[in-house]
């Protein structure tokens, strides 16, 4: 075994044995059967593998694979596009997505898709050995985003990104970089203040714990003042930094006379530090510098959980906006270039070539195509849309390249417009967070009240226990669960639907949700995953192959659904192979049935292929001409000869709400196939 075959963990010889098991010398995914090179020591199971295995050891980071094993990381095909990434380097998007550092250095924070397990933090962050001129790379694994410095009098942010390309990850320009720059400084500075917090609490209660014992066993009164002296510096520290933050809220609560949760936590600290010094001092008397302590550390602890949820749910929110592309392909004079979405105009024609978003709302002016436009009105299957067709921004293209006059871009258009509906709704307070922060806000008062009435009681009844017994009220009745729960958990809600797709306008509907009630779904309401599977078969089972050449050439969802299931049946010309890739419907007695005996498996090639738009496709294979599609497309526009049990198959698929394709061979059909969603 060679050393790349050690270091991918694969044992790439049982290739020339077994070509039918052979694994991808880059990801450990099986190589498809009419991919396999016998005589090869490397097998790879797509280009894109091929190109990033051979740009890895290129590189000589062929440790990657070594890293990614060991932690045993799941195979993943590798993405690369091959793109020149011209837009990169265009003076708006620097403008918009860069930041100048001076002297020529600029840094950048990129989106990588494709970055699946720790060692492609490994591989990544190897950049600045990789390109002159790439001053540091730091991916931040949990959001797969890659802070980029760069001199750009040595190397383009354009080459950067192909360079990532070539490993196998395809970037993407990260919106609000600035903002998620202040919002790093800001957890940054969140993180220190507890870590300092803690350490102060630490050593607080390491004394206290001295002090406890000094109790019981002994202590010399020398050795008992520095460590209550020693306790008192450590919960002023804890207090004048980390602990300011409690103060400062309720220095603003008093300012703005309103009740706020920071009031009674600011009086408990500063009456237990008042106490705790005079105690000190005076050198007899209870102290709390270990509880002031551990009080502002925990109380930060607390803040930094609400304080992060509601982070993750801000981002989650925030992926919303990358429903659109950042860039556009700018049809000019016969010739494409890429430019941002920013520079993009009215008026400009736009290419959209299959399977990519459309960057902008406009209207298309060459072309026919299937949309998916999901993302706007819910519903789950393609639209068929030719010229004077208008498509929006986030929908996808899914079966040709179009051209497009763009009429909005950016945050302009229908799906911009949404996100901002979207952001302003989630700015808005839910009822039932503002009717808990009224509970809170007389919680407080009525706090106060009883650490007033505690005070006064035991000022009666055992003076030197009056202040205790006060502060320690103030201490356990902390309201902060009360006024922090509700809104941590509308957040929360709306984070988690976000990053599963799902668009919450704001709390008030969680609320509305919460009531017995009845859930109304318009025509266009998605309540599938949108995507198709084979769930039923009538008819001849050895053209099973030939439909799945064919079907493999187009792009429809269709299609693509009808070529994963079938993909494995061996092609036998003339035999019958029985492969049940899906379940027979209960009555297929009177569907026709190969005839003959199995024979070698080979690999059909489809021929004279065309592609009617939304009714089906035609090809030839073998020498048979197939028609594959609708019942419309194949029984009354091509007239293709049925008997009475293929109605029967197309009626019951119907009824099930199934999707019937029907497949003819020369004229006459010989299957009917049945897709569900």
């Amino acid at each position: 075994m060679t050393a790349a075959e050690a270091s991918t963990g694969l044992d790439t010889t049982r290739t020339a044995h077994s070509p039918e098991r052979a694994a991808c010398s880059h990801c450990a995914l099986p190589v498809p059967a009419g991919l396999i090179e016998p005589d090869a020591e490397q097998q790879f199971c797509c280009t894109a593998c091929r190109a990033v295995w051979e740009a890895i050891h290129g590189c000589g980071l062929e440790r990657y694979y070594e890293l990614r094993d060991r932690q045993g990381a799941e195979g993943q095909q590798a993405l690369t596009t091959g793109r020149g990434y011209e837009e990169f380097d265009d003076p708006a998007f620097t403008d918009l997505y860069c930041k100048d550092l001076g002297n020529g250095v600029y840094t950048a924070e990129v989106f990588l898709q494709g970055v699946h397990c720790i060692a492609c933090v490994w591989l990544i962050e190897k950049l600045p050995e990789l390109e002159p001129g790439v001053l540091e790379a730091r991916l931040d694994y949990g959001r797969s985003m890659v802070r980029l410095t760069w001199n750009s009098n040595e190397i383009t942010l354009s080459r950067l990104a192909k360079a990532l390309d070539r490993l196998g990850y395809i970037p993407h320009p990260a919106k609000g970089a600035s903002a998620r720059e202040a919002r790093r400084l800001e957890d940054r500075a969140f993180l220190v203040r507890i870590a300092v917090a803690g350490a102060l609490a630490g050593n607080s209660m390491l004394l206290a714990v001295a002090l406890y014992f000094g109790m019981f066993t002994g202590i010399q009164e020398e050795h008992r003042q520095l460590f209550r002296w020693v306790s008192m510096g450590f919960a002023a520290g804890a207090l004048l930094w980390p602990g300011r933050v409690f103060f400062r809220g309720a220095l603003t609560a008093l300012r703005t006379r309103t009740r706020h949760l920071d009031l009674p936590i600011a009086i408990g600290l500063f009456a237990g530090m008042v106490t705790s010094t005079i105690n000190t001092i005076r050198g007899s008397g209870d102290i709390y510098f270990d509880s002031i302590t551990v009080l502002v550390f925990l109380l930060l602890c607390g803040r930094w959980v609400q304080h992060r949820q509601q982070r993750v749910a801000t981002d989650a929110v925030e992926l919303l906006y990358s429903l659109t592309p950042a860039r556009a392909r700018i049809w000019e004079a016969g010739e494409t270039r890429d430019a941002p979405i920013d520079a993009v105009t009215p008026g400009t024609i736009v290419e959209v070539r299959a399977e990519e978003s459309f960057p902008v709302d406009g209207e298309i002016v060459e072309g026919q195509t299937s949309v998916d436009q999901s993302i706007l009105t819910g519903e789950s299957r393609p639209v068929e849309i030719g010229v004077g067709g208008r498509v929006h921004a986030g929908s996808v293209n899914l079966a040709s390249r179009v051209l497009v006059q763009v009429e909005a871009a950016g945050a302009e258009t229908r799906v911009g417009k949404l996100m901002k509906l979207v952001e302003e709704a989630a700015l808005r307070r839910a009822p039932i967070v503002m009717a808990a922060d009224r509970i809170a806000g007389w919680f407080v008062v009525c706090v106060l009240g009883l650490a007033l009435l505690t005070l006064g009681i035991w000022l009666v009844l055992e003076p030197g226990k009056a202040l205790e017994h006060a502060l320690a009220l103030l201490i356990v009745t902390c309201p902060c669960a009360l006024g922090l729960a509700t809104p941590l958990a509308v957040t929360a809600a709306i984070g988690r639907a976000a990053r599963r797709g799902i668009m919450i306008k704001g709390g008030e509907v969680l609320e509305r949700l919460a009531h017995p009630g009845t859930i109304l779904l318009d025509k266009t309401g998605t309540i599938t995953e949108g995507r198709h599977k084979l769930v039923g078969w009538a008819g001849d089972e050895a053209v099973k192959p030939m439909v799945a050449a064919i079907e493999a050439t187009s792009s429809h969802p269709v299609a693509i659904a009808l070529a994963a299931a079938l993909c494995r049946a061996p092609f036998a010309r003339g035999g019958t192979h029985v492969a049940k890739e899906a379940s027979q419907p209960a009555d297929t007695s009177r569907a026709p049935r190969a005839s003959g005996g199995t024979h070698t498996a080979i690999d059909p090639t489809p021929e004279h292929i065309h592609q009617s738009q939304g009714e089906g496709i035609t090809g030839t294979v073998a020498g048979c001409r197939y028609d594959i599609g609708s019942a419309t497309f194949v029984l009354d526009r091509l007239g293709a000869a049925h008997e009475a049990w293929v109605r029967e198959a197309i009626e019951r698929a119907a009824e099930e709400a199934h999707t019937p394709v029907v497949i003819a061979r020369d004229g006459v059909v010989v299957a009917v196939a049945s897709l569900g969603d």
